[in-house]
């Protein structure tokens, strides 16, 4: 229901990050667990940001990940899991409503969609094998232009995304045994580590003018957000909290970030300041929010969030 969107928050969650999965478990607490974490939120510098009610954009219910809006933000493309053995890339028409297949013929599983900020290219990752997961890079017709294919073994890509004037692609890839952030051309060529560390390094973004990048990071015991140049170089740590800090997303002037975090007891979608700073938490629900992305209006958040057990897409709007 929309209105247990906004309703206290009464669950806490454990999450597992690995090579393959990010998903997250929801179990109960008492009313005053609810209050201890919400004064655990006061005292670490977070406040609790009220906007107009969330606007529902799908009511199928279906397990949905990763949506990213296109053409000005009139489009939204998203990975929805059809089945007990697929994911595919589904087009949604904000104006009327259309949704249908991206790739029509497509019978592998396709998930992670980017687009770069000119629309001109844009790559998702695709299923090649059990555990094998390749990326595949198309211009804006939908024309396959690259196809970079993983290594043997159990291994894949993650979490492609796409330069400002899409000349380099980052990702992440367990070349050696653990997930770490890589650049290379959009052909798989001049492949460069940046910012190896123990843990596990995922969700990088580029900011708008492509002078950073964003992930996170288990470099430090658990999962942070930090911040680097393009070159790996300067990294940043832009997160300090105990529980889990995920799939960070610049906003469309590059001041903000937006991200999942599991701070108050289950996933709810934050928002901070480039630096760290300002830290607000968008989110309320006594289910799973995750998977932000921002409207290039620079004023509203795409979210799935999963409510009394179904998974939608929803467009929730920031305080002014």
């Amino acid at each position: 229901m929309r209105s247990s969107k906004y309703a206290p928050v009464a669950d806490a969650a454990s999450v597992s990050v690995g090579a393959f999965a990010t998903d997250a478990n929801a179990g109960s607490v008492g009313h005053g667990a609810s209050i201890a974490l919400a004064l655990c939120c006061l005292m670490l510098g977070a406040t609790t940001a009220t906007a107009a009610e969330p606007q529902q954009l799908t009511r199928d219910g279906r397990q949905k990940s990763s949506p990213v809006f296109r053409d000005g933000g009139k489009e939204l493309v998203y990975a929805e899991f059809t089945d007990a053995a697929l994911f595919q890339l589904r087009r949604l028409v904000l104006a009327d409503g259309t949704n249908e297949l991206l790739h029509a013929k497509s019978t592998s599983a396709e998930f992670e969609p980017a687009w770069s900020a000119d629309g001109e290219r844009y790559v998702f990752c695709k299923l090649r094998g059990v555990l094998s997961i390749g990326m595949t890079v198309c211009d804006r017709q939908g024309a396959v232009l690259n196809e970079i294919l993983p290594g043997g073994g159990f291994c894949g890509y993650r979490s492609p995304a796409l330069s400002p004037d899409h000349s380099r692609l980052i990702f992440s890839y367990a070349e050696r045994g653990t997930q770490q952030i890589y650049s290379s051309q959009l052909n798989g060529e001049d492949r460069k580590a940046l910012a190896e560390s123990t843990g596990l390094n995922n969700w990088p973004s580029y900011s708008p003018d492509g002078r950073s990048i964003v992930f996170g990071s288990s470099r430090d015991g658990n999962f942070e957000i930090y911040r680097m140049q393009p070159d790996g170089s300067d990294v940043r740590r832009l997160t300090d909290h105990p529980l889990q800090d995920i799939r960070p997303r610049f906003s469309p002037d590059g001041q903000r970030i937006a991200f999942t975090s599991h701070r108050d007891g289950n996933a709810e979608i934050y928002v901070m300041n480039g630096d760290g700073s300002n830290l607000q938490r968008i989110t309320q629900n006594e289910g799973r929010d995750d998977y932000a992305e921002w409207h290039p209006d620079g004023k509203r958040l795409v979210v799935v969030s999963e409510i009394e057990g179904k998974h939608d897409l929803y467009l929730v709007g920031l305080p002014d």
